[in-house]
This record gives structure tokens, sequence and C-alpha cells, in this order.
């Protein structure tokens, strides 16, 4: 593993937080739109559902490269270049 495979699984990694934070987004959309739909605004509701349920499937991509870059030998590799960068810092 190079450093361009280190630093593309740090991308990646930030990715992944900002997919589930635009899906905790979809969560909150969801509760506007139930709130609306109590008070009897189906038009707004209507709005909300659908930014709800497009903001939720953001947590399929987040899921899937989470599943990617946390394969073990991909961990196991970053943790032998950090641990090697660590011994050459410290010689």
């Amino acid at each position: 593993m190079n450093l361009f495979k280190l630093y593309s699984r740090d991308i990646l990694g930030l990715s992944v937080v900002g997919f589930f934070i635009l899906s905790i987004l979809g969560v909150i959309f969801g509760t506007i739109a139930l709130f609306n739909y109590a008070s009897g605004n189906t038009v707004l509701a209507a709005s909300n559902i659908h930014l709800a349920l497009s903001h939720i499937l953001f947590v399929i991509p987040a899921l899937i490269i989470g599943y990617y870059i946390n394969r073990p030998s991909w961990v196991a590799a970053v943790d032998k270049i950090k641990f090697t960068r660590e011994i050459n810092n410290h010689s």
C-alpha cells in the first residue's frame, strides 16, 4: 500500500461521514414531515417526505464505502505504514 491509497482511504472515510450526515438530515426532514402531516399541512408534508426519502438513501453508499475501507488487509496495511512512519520519525 502506498501513500496514495492511504490518503484515498482517509478521503473515503470523510465521505462516509458526509453521507451519514445527509442521512441524519433525512431523518430530520421525516420528523418535520410528520409534524406537518399531523398539523394538517399535507402539501408541505409531501414535500418534506420527498426530501426525507431522498436524503435517507445516502446511507446505502455510506455503508458500502464503509465496508470497502474497513477490509482487514487494508486496515493492517495502513497500521503498518503508520507504524513505520512513526519509527522513522523517532530515529
